[in-house]
């Protein structure tokens, strides 16, 4: 990386110490989920909490404040430099404007939160995971305000994971979505096509765990992920998280009686890892390094777990594979077959085991909860039946367990909250870069093929490379040459479902 500017040189020999300490904080975080026996979770919080605190002293150290304050009124930088000023000015939203103990507070919270999470959901005990909920939102609404806001304390939370994206926005684009897909589902699983009765997973069949982690070792390999840069370990929530340059952890979680379900999560994280792997190595360490958002990284996620992994084509090509290791299970079943019960339509109580064209029903859901919630139009203790409602409304099913409800994600456990709709965000991202990927590839003939690096190798060269370089709507105009447009999503849907269906 080319720097000019000595104060942006003395800027990033600052910054990397708090990289250094953020990739510390990570790797705490990984073994919480991986590895934490259930005993040492309050030694793992003030563990968390104590990483916390210095990387919130490295941000408010005098001498690094005084430099940040010189590098925004730098003249004559470089477009990287401007980068890099660009990304600091937005993190310091967050550690400039909250307190450094409401910051420290909320870490030790959420990790403690973790492990009683865990166990209320497989307990199906909400009340259990009642306290910590409550004090995370109490939590996240006074990070808001201090982070202000123009009309909704919701939009400052939103901003922290997708730069510049309101609740207004939001509800824009999703009242659109929501026209199109309730049509669109009831269409499909009225066709004479349709069926949701498919023996080889209807719960009686057992998938071994060490017979899936072969096939998924396979194909994300065949995607290009580095093995000697990252790993695969298995967690109660698939999640990807960068350690170091070149230290991409992957987790996945095992469905042993229904293959598919782990396949498309594993392929949906090797999408996250796949990102951070091939950003461009002289951004280690710099603001630029690691995605530029979240509805970016999970437009990467969701594009290979749905766009390339549930493809038709691609169907075909790994197919014999499924046969060959599941042969008494699916070895005499047709391809076709194989093809309808990756893209079966129906409504779904649990969000990542969702079809793609009902999922963001699921996303719709939980932003109106979040935006409730901080809005206090919503109590927490009374979430668990708001959520029942909300289910019922847009998927036409009533979860009858929390497990299966309001348990069933961990992102407000960590205080993530505002992280949902950037998977929304992903499906319409995902589907404009693939609108743009099919004028340069020929897709179809590619993944016949199971050839999965040319998608891999467009993706490095248009946005992987560039980490955190480019804000997401200039990183979005940059690669399609148009702005946000949710119509490329809603005819990819329609056309790859009229197909398979006969619409």
């Amino acid at each position: 990386m080319a720097i000019k500017s000595a104060t942006i040189h003395k800027l990033l020999e600052k910054y990397h110490e708090i990289s250094v300490l953020n990739h510390i904080n990570a790797t705490l975080n990984w073994d919480l989920n991986v590895n934490l026996p259930s005993k040492a979770g309050k030694g793992r919080s003030e563990q968390i909490g104590y990483i916390t605190t210095l990387i919130t002293e490295k941000w408010h150290d005098p001498e690094f404040r005084k430099i940040v304050e010189d590098a925004q009124s730098e003249k004559n930088l470089t477009d990287e430099e401007k980068a890099i000023v660009r990304n600091i000015t937005y993190a310091t939203k967050y550690y400039y404007s909250v307190p450094k103990e409401l910051i420290i507070k909320k870490e030790k919270v959420t990790s403690e939160a973790f492990p009683v999470w865990n166990q209320a959901r497989e307990e199906n005990d909400f009340k259990k995971f009642l306290p910590y909920l409550t004090e995370i939102f109490d939590i996240t609404r006074q990070t808001a305000e201090y982070l202000k806001y123009k009309t909704n304390p919701y939009d400052a939370l939103l901003d922290q994971y997708e730069p510049e994206l309101t609740a207004a926005e939001c509800q824009q684009l999703f009242d659109g979505l929501k026209k199109e897909l309730v049509p669109l589902i009831k269409n499909i699983t009225h066709s004479k096509k349709y069926t949701d009765n498919i023996a080889f997973i209807n719960g009686t069949q057992h998938y071994l765990q060490e017979d899936q982690k072969k096939i998924f070792d396979y194909i994300v390999h065949k995607m290009g992920y580095d093995f000697t840069s990252g790993r695969i370990d298995t967690s109660p929530h698939p999640f990807t998280t960068t350690l170091g340059p070149h230290d991409v952890r992957l987790t996945t979680s095992y469905n042993l009686k229904d293959f598919r379900e782990s396949f498309t999560a594993t392929m949906h994280e090797a999408g996250h890892g796949l990102y951070e792997q091939r950003i461009n190595p002289k951004h280690a360490h710099t603001p630029l390094e690691g995605g530029v958002s979240l509805g970016i990284h999970e437009s990467l996620s969701r594009f290979w777990e749905n766009m390339i992994g549930k493809n038709p084509h691609f169907i075909r090509s790994v197919a014999p594979l499924f046969q060959t290791l599941y042969s008494q299970q699916v070895g005499l079943i047709s391809v076709e077959t194989l093809i309808h019960a990756f893209n079966m339509v129906k409504p779904n109580l649990i969000r990542i085991h969702a079809d793609e064209v009902s999922y963001s029903l699921h996303i719709i859901l939980r932003f109106e909860m979040e935006n409730e919630l901080i809005n206090n139009k919503l109590q927490v203790k009374d979430a668990p039946e708001a959520w029942r409602e909300k289910a019922k409304k847009y998927l036409s099913i009533v979860p009858e367990t929390d497990k299966e409800g309001i348990l069933q994600d961990v992102h407000w456990t960590y205080g993530a909250i505002g992280y949902f709709p950037s998977y929304a965000m992903g499906n319409i991202y995902g589907a404009q870069f693939l609108n743009k990927m099919k004028q340069d590839i020929d897709i179809d003939e590619t993944l016949s093929r199971g050839n999965l690096i040319p998608v891999k190798d467009w993706l490095d060269d248009r946005i992987h490379t560039h980490g955190s370089l480019y804000f997401p709507k200039e990183l979005l105009m940059k690669v399609t040459g148009e702005k946000l447009n949710s119509k490329h999503f809603i005819n990819y849907l329609t056309k790859k479902y009229t197909k398979i269906y006969d619409l």
